[in-house]
């Protein structure tokens, strides 16, 4: 057998063994909040906790490491692996918060005696678009570790953004009392 299409192979089976195993730990990590009020849910979001995300991936630590004495090029590697574990634990919280964000939008579209279908629809839309955000950051996290992609968080969190942004239009105003 050609050793380019067996490495293929295997390269192929490593890829997809990868993403399956990120799947399971996203839908893993999505806790059921079921017990929540609605409004509670938006109230401990927070989009500005995820900004650091980005900077975990920044060359610039790597550069600043590498201009160090006594650099050794383990030092990046460890540098990336543990970026990668951080960055994986606030992915998991980011997750969750999507989840619990949406579970109380779709108690509130339930209980709602004038929730349209049009609301429902946008539910169904921004699970879809969170769903797909997520495949392809795990795609482009298993290029990262390859060498071979930049990882670019902004969307997903514009997602988790946008679902609380609903959500707060969905919850009524504490009316103030005298």
């Amino acid at each position: 057998m050609n050793p380019w299409i067996m490495f293929a192979s295997i390269a192929t089976v490593g890829l997809s063994a990868g993403l399956v195993v990120s799947l399971a730990r996203m839908w893993r990590g999505s806790h059921d909040s079921s017990h929540m009020p609605a409004a509670d849910l938006s109230v401990g979001f927070s989009a500005e906790r995820y900004l650091v995300m980005e900077r975990l991936f920044s060359s610039r630590d790597v550069d600043f490491l590498a201009a160090q004495p006594g650099y050794k090029p383990e030092v990046a590697a460890n540098w990336k692996r543990e970026s990668m574990h951080v960055f994986r634990i606030y992915l998991d919280e980011l997750t969750h918060d999507f989840h619990s964000l949406h579970a109380g939008a779709r108690r509130m579209v339930a209980a709602s005696h004038t929730a349209s279908p049009e609301l429902a629809a946008v539910l169904v839309r921004q699970n879809v678009a969170f769903f797909q955000a997520r495949v392809l950051l795990e795609w482009r996290l298993l290029l990262f570790r390859l060498g071979a992609s930049q990882v670019d968080v902004a969307s997903i969190v514009d997602l988790v953004k946008a679902m609380q942004i609903d959500l707060n239009r969905l919850v009524p105003a504490p009316s103030a009392t005298l």
